[in-house]
């Protein structure tokens, strides 16, 4: 029997959100801001391109990079119509990791859509987790 998406995506969030409070308070924030923000563009530089090889050499984010999710426009309209693969680690973070959790955080995940698309959710989220995972290890951010 398949296991309920959402306890999976459950478990990806709360990794993202012990992330982001440790990348806070390991001075990863966001220049110019009244608020404290995570600054996720300045860890994915500091991950470089050697977790990017990293990360296509291990081959646990091949629907991630290879067919990244979307964005969903004002028009209700996913963007690009047909995405292209990322190419560097920043878009890997930003475009795959933090956008896979921010559609599941805002609903867009597991709600239909056309055939496949909710096994394609399943595996997005399970390899934006498996990455995420590989760079905290890989930066050493949670020492425990």
């Amino acid at each position: 029997m398949m296991s309920d998406p959402h306890d999976l995506a459950r478990a990806f969030t709360r990794t993202f959100a012990h992330v982001e409070y440790c990348l806070k308070r390991s001075g990863y924030l966001r220049p110019k801001r009244d608020v404290a923000e995570a600054d996720w563009d300045a860890f994915a530089r500091d991950l470089g391109p050697a977790f990017f090889k990293a990360m296509i050499d291990k081959e646990i984010a091949k629907t991630l990079i290879g067919e990244p999710p979307r964005r969903l426009l004002a028009d209700l309209r996913w963007s690009p119509e047909i995405p292209t693969p990322l190419t560097n680690v920043h878009s890997l973070i930003i475009e795959g990791v933090c956008r896979v959790r921010n559609s599941y955080h805002h609903g867009e995940k597991f709600v239909g859509g056309p055939e496949g698309q909710y096994d394609r959710d399943r595996v997005l989220v399970a390899e934006a987790h498996a990455v995420l995972d590989e760079a905290v290890a890989w930066s050493h951010l949670i020492k425990n």
